[in-house]
């Protein structure tokens, strides 16, 4: 039983760590579109007034080219603890954002997101 509840704990350790196992592409591409799209393309080489989120998974902050980035806004790796982060409290993480988005609170919207955004 020890062994049973082990195993189930470990299930839901690592579906937590590498994120939602429902998360919906199309319900990610559906909130992109809503919350994102504004501003930012996720079609490589397109320029809108926020850098652009094309291969964004790996990526440094701060480091699309062409684009004025607020101040402090380096020091971290795309992955899909800290996009998730950032998405749900842009401000909380850098403060000095220009970022108007006021963040994302819905956990199953933003698994989503990183799901269609390809951040894993």
């Amino acid at each position: 039983m020890k062994l049973q509840l082990l195993v189930a704990s470990l299930g839901i350790v690592s579906l937590m760590a590498s994120g939602s196992a429902s998360a919906d592409a199309a319900k990610g591409e559906a909130s992109f579109k809503k919350n994102c799209a504004v501003c930012h393309s996720n079609k490589a080489g397109e320029k809108k007034i926020g850098p652009n989120l094309a291969g964004l998974a790996g990526r440094q902050a701060g480091t699309e080219a062409g684009f004025a980035y607020s101040p402090g806004f380096t020091g971290v790796a795309w992955d899909a603890a800290n996009l998730n982060k950032f998405i749900e409290n842009p401000k909380g993480m850098f403060a000095k954002t220009k970022m108007t988005f006021p963040g994302m609170k819905d956990a199953a919207e933003r698994a989503d997101l990183l799901e269609f955004l390809g951040v894993k």
